[in-house]
Formats: structure tokens, C-alpha cells, sequence
């Protein structure tokens, strides 16, 4: 559209400049003129592009509010949209497998096993600290992931903290919280099935966490 204002100008100009001096053509030829200069100017192009995608994203705007407006005052039209939400709402708790947000939770929970199982090996080394009866005293647990063993014991006496090992109870917590997400996901199988949908908040989980404490 540029193109053909410029050579639209460009003609005009040319044309007028050497029509009859009779003033009416040299005054609208100065003018013609110098409105092409200024279009042939690379500022003045890019504000004429910039202006020119305003009004057009105006227009558009423009057209997408007033079909919204007229759908606003058709009774078919809302009670389409809120069923769409609806049954959209619906496919999101209720489904498994064509719901986004079922398949983001199963991903997290998988992603938070996975994470625990590769990096529990550096947690090897927990325990109370210098006093065996504080910060959850000294434990053993079992079933847990672990380098070469599927035990561990948290009786490290160093002092627990930024720096030093993980407290027995702060171990316990991650422990409890991995058997109980490791048992939802093979309830059913090993891919899953025992993680309810997202609006089942009656179903129940047993779970046995095996150790011994001292």
C-alpha cells in the first residue's frame, strides 16, 4: 500500500509540475509535492506504517467487540458459551486421559518420584544430630530409594542444618510424602491409574511405611 501511495504522489507531481503555470497547478503541485517528500521520508514511512497498523488492530478490535456485544444480547449464544465452559470445566476434573490438567498433576507426581529417587543417595548421611532424641531421633527406614541399598539409617551425630546433613525428621517427612505418591501411582499398575481424577476427593489410600526407631 506504501508503494502505490508514493507513485500515486510521485505521478501527480510530475504531471502538474509541467501542466499550464496558470497558479492553480504550481500551488497544488508545491503541495503535492511536498507531501510526497515528506512520505519519502524513512521517518515519515515508518510513523505512516505504525499509524496505519493502529487503525487497522483499531478496526479489528473495533469489529471483535461489537459481534461480542451482539452475542451478549442473544440468549442461544450465552447459554452456549457457559455449557462450552461448562463441559470444558468438566473434561478438565473429570477425565483422565483428555484432561490437561490431570496429565499436569500425574506429570508433577512423577517428575517429584523421579527427582527423589536419582538424588536420595546424597541424603545417605541424616540422623538427630549430637542429641539422639532430637530432631526426630535416630530411625531406619526401608522401601526407600537409596545407593545400592533399599535401607537407611539416619544416625549421623553431626549437626543437622544448611551445610550438614538432613535432620531424621525432616527425612521422615520426605520419605512419608514419596510412599505416599510412589503407592498412588502403582495402585492400579505401574502407569498411574491410582491417582483419581481431579474432582474425586473421596477416594482413600492405604499405605504401610516400614522402619524402626531407636
Amino acid at each position: 500500500m506504501k508503494k502505490t501511495l508514493l507513485l500515486s504522489l510521485s505521478l501527480s507531481l510530475s504531471f502538474l509540475l509541467h501542466a499550464e503555470d496558470d497558479g492553480f497547478y504550481m500551488s497544488a503541485g508545491y503541495q503535492i509535492g511536498e507531501a510526497a517528500q515528506m512520505v519519502k521520508n524513512t521517518k515519515g514511512i515508518q510513523q505512516l506504517s505504525e499509524n496505519y497498523e493502529k487503525l487497522n488492530n483499531f478496526l479489528n478490535n473495533y469489529n471483535t467487540l461489537n459481534t461480542l456485544v451482539k452475542l451478549s444480547s442473544d440468549p442461544s449464544a450465552v447459554n452456549d458459551a457457559r455449557d462450552n465452559l461448562g463441559s470444558s470445566a468438566k473434561n478438565l476434573l473429570d477425565v483422565k486421559a483428555n484432561s490437561p490438567a490431570y496429565q499436569a498433576v500425574l506429570l508433577a507426581l512423577n517428575a517429584a518420584v523421579g527427582l527423589w529417587q536419582v538424588t536420595s543417595y546424597a541424603f545417605t548421611a541424616c540422623g538427630p544430630g549430637s542429641n539422639e532424641n532430637a530432631n526426630g531421633g535416630i530411625q531406619t527406614f526401608k522401601n526407600v530409594p537409596g545407593q545400592n541399598t533399599t535401607t537407611i539409617t539416619c544416625n549421623s551425630y553431626y549437626e543437622p542444618g544448611h551445610g550438614g546433613p538432613i535432620s531424621t525428621e525432616n527425612y521422615a517427612k520426605i520419605n512419608q510424602a514419596y510412599q505416599i505418591i510412589q503407592k498412588a501411582l502403582t495402585a492400579n499398575g505401574s502407569n498411574g491409574d491410582g491417582v483419581p481424577v481431579l474432582s474425586n476427593t473421596t477416594t482413600k489410600l492405604d499405605f504401610t511405611i516400614n522402619g524402626d526407631k531407636r
